[in-house]
């Protein structure tokens, strides 16, 4: 067999073998690939599933609840009752529509007595009509209805959810439909039951916003199958409209273990709303991907697929011919992988954050992905100190392990906030690797990042008070435990404040929930700036905050208080113009668990509200 017959079949190996090696990779794959297509749609859904839920339909229930909640409470409603004074009955229409009128998904906002007779009662046609308050000779005897019936029995304590339904005036469903949610809660004087506040949602636009989705089809359906919400609003509400259509025509495979509870099936993704809704509807939002989004991913893996399938082919038919050519085109082939690796640095450059510097941290290089990230051009980047991104709210204890580990040859692993040439914040998640000459001598530090920013801003969302900006209640807890860990394990100091706001049930009854709002905002931005940098701050809960003072004792922690008193009792506040607080403060021992310590600052700080508030008190 002459040369040019052995390079042939040679060549033939060589491309057989590749092809094989090509067909095999490619369908692993391709499996997952199809995998991480699923993995995919599922987080997309629970995406989706947290926003429709937390930022649309938690907060809409919460607010009709404190409304509901506000009413019963409400001084002149308390004075009418006894009364049954006209001018009152007049203030207290006026205070309805008022209420009404600044949250336009209010249907119906009604005070009925304990005979079940309505005695005020404001309407809204739509979202985009006024309220208007009904006539009195319009109104209606409701003591027929369920909700009166349940409500009149409830504890004073209690709040009524209905299910779910379609608005009914006179005893038939509105046409129109008009879908509706009512919270009640009941009344009482002197421990007898003397009338209900019922507030009846629009909720038209809100399950606009629940429904709305490129990814995913959305259903609401009860704990019987009955649709709620469907996307062809034909079958919406079918338990009340009579139209028949069973869960099976729409989730053949998975109807029974959607009403079984199940989260995730063949084709849906389902979440409860009863810890929302808590009514008798025990409601599940449902999200059902669709086909064209599904078939869209499966066909880009496909495509994806079929194009390495090629790549690969050529590749192998290319190496086939090279390893069967003669040593004289070896250069040729040293030069096409030449040309492939520039073009692989470059996809390294674009989409790779990095970054090379000196000993001394001046930058010698950046990636184009790390010019993006950072907002600076790399002229502006490259000869000066890699410092220049460091963001100054960063611990100087982070820098002083980095520098600990690189500088003894180890590689630094960790997450990093880094300052945009802009002033905003930014995350990576940072490998920064020494490197070293022949000599085993460091002579430059190579990290290589992945942009987390997201991820942080998500978990700092998880860890906020949303309308004080501070921690919340569950970030709060597990710092205080980390303290309280730390300081049994090193027998240091620790001590935490509990403060209130004296008569901040006051400030909402006399100037309405969105003053005490404010009130709240403006309490914890003038704590915060009163606070050193080591204390930690978080609401606890209503207008309660607690502060915790690492490496502090008592005596330490009331010079801490006094000045939060003091800066709270000299601040100007809008609409109230002056609130004080009321605080006190235990200091942590050994025996204390978590709960024992909030609780005796608590107690201190009832001391401190028992002796005429605005004062701190120690606990004893």
């Amino acid at each position: 067999m002459n040369q040019q017959n052995f390079r042939k079949m040679f060549t033939v190996y060589f491309i057989i073998f590749g092809i094989v090696i090509t067909f095999f990779a490619t369908f692993v794959s391709y499996e997952i690939q199809m995998m991480n297509t699923s993995d995919t749609i599922k987080k997309q859904a629970e995406e989706i599933l947290f926003i429709k839920t937390n930022n649309i339909l938690k907060p809409t229930i919460t607010q009709m609840e404190e409304v509901v909640d506000s009413l019963t409470y409400n001084k002149n409603l308390q004075k009418y009752i006894i009364t049954q004074d006209e001018n009152i009955r007049q203030n207290l229409e006026d205070t309805f529509l008022a209420i009404t009128a600044t949250n336009n998904q209010i249907m119906q906002l009604r005070y009925i007595d304990a005979n079940g007779m309505e005695i005020i009662r404001v309407d809204r046609q739509n979202e985009s009509s006024s309220p208007f308050v009904v006539a009195r000779e319009k109104l209606q005897d409701k003591s027929s209805r369920d909700y009166f019936q349940i409500v009149s029995k409830m504890t004073k304590s209690e709040l009524w959810r209905s299910q779910i339904d379609l608005n009914i005036e006179n005893g038939k469903i509105e046409v129109p439909y008009r879908p509706t949610f009512r919270i009640a809660k009941p009344i009482f004087s002197n421990q007898n039951f003397e009338g209900m506040v019922i507030v009846n949602l629009l909720t038209n636009n809100l399950i606009k916003g629940i429904q709305t989705s490129t990814v995913f089809k959305h259903y609401i359906v009860d704990k019987d199958g009955f649709y709620i919400i469907h996307p062809n609003n034909d079958f919406s509400w079918n338990k009340y409209t009579g139209i028949n259509r069973n869960l099976t025509e729409d989730f053949p495979n998975d109807a029974s273990a959607i009403l079984s509870g199940e989260s995730i099936g063949e084709e849906f993704f389902a979440y409860s709303l009863d810890s929302i809704l808590a009514n008798d509807d025990d409601a599940r939002l449902v999200l059902k991907p669709k086909r064209e989004y599904k078939q869209a991913l499966i066909d880009e893996k496909i495509k994806s697929s079929f194009i390495v399938v090629i790549l690969s082919i050529i590749l192998s038919i290319l190496m086939a011919l090279y390893a069967s050519s003669v040593p004289s085109r070896l250069q040729k082939a040293l030069l096409v992988a030449n040309n492939e690796l520039k073009r692989f640095a470059k996809i390294i450059d674009k989409y790779v954050i990095t970054a090379t510097t000196k000993k001394n941290t001046t930058i010698t290089h950046v990636s184009s992905a790390f010019s993006k990230s950072s907002g600076y051009t790399k002229d502006e980047l490259i000869g000066k100190k890699i410092n220049m991104v460091r963001h100054p709210d960063t611990d100087k204890k982070v820098f002083a392990e980095i520098w600990h580990s690189i500088e003894n040859g180890q590689e630094w692993c960790g997450e990093i906030k880094n300052k945009r040439k802009d002033g905003d914040e930014y995350w990576l998640e940072q490998n920064i690797i020494p490197i070293k000459d022949e000599k085993e001598d460091i002579v430059s530090f190579m990290s290589i990042g992945v942009d987390i920013t997201a991820k942080k801003q998500l978990e700092k969302l998880s860890s906020t008070d949303m309308l004080t900006g501070i921690f919340n209640r569950r970030k709060i807890e597990e710092l205080l435990n980390i303290e309280i860990l730390r300081s049994r394990r090193h027998q240091r100091n620790l001590s935490v404040i509990m403060l209130d706001i004296d008569h901040f049930k006051h400030t909402n009854d006399t100037f309405g929930h969105h003053a005490g709002d404010v009130v709240l905002q403006q309490t914890a931005e003038v704590i915060k700036k009163a606070l050193r940098q080591s204390d930690m701050f978080g609401r606890y809960g209503g207008e309660e905050f607690l502060i915790i003072c690492p490496e502090t004792n008592q005596d330490e922690a009331m010079i801490v208080a006094e000045k939060v008193r003091s800066a709270v009792d000299n601040f100007k506040f809008k609409i109230v113009e002056h609130k004080t607080i009321s605080l006190g403060i235990a200091e942590f021992s050994d025996e204390d668990s978590l709960d024992e310590l909030v609780k005796k600052a608590d107690t201190a700080l009832y001391l401190s509200k028992a002796e005429g508030r605005n004062k701190v008190t120690l606990y004893k």
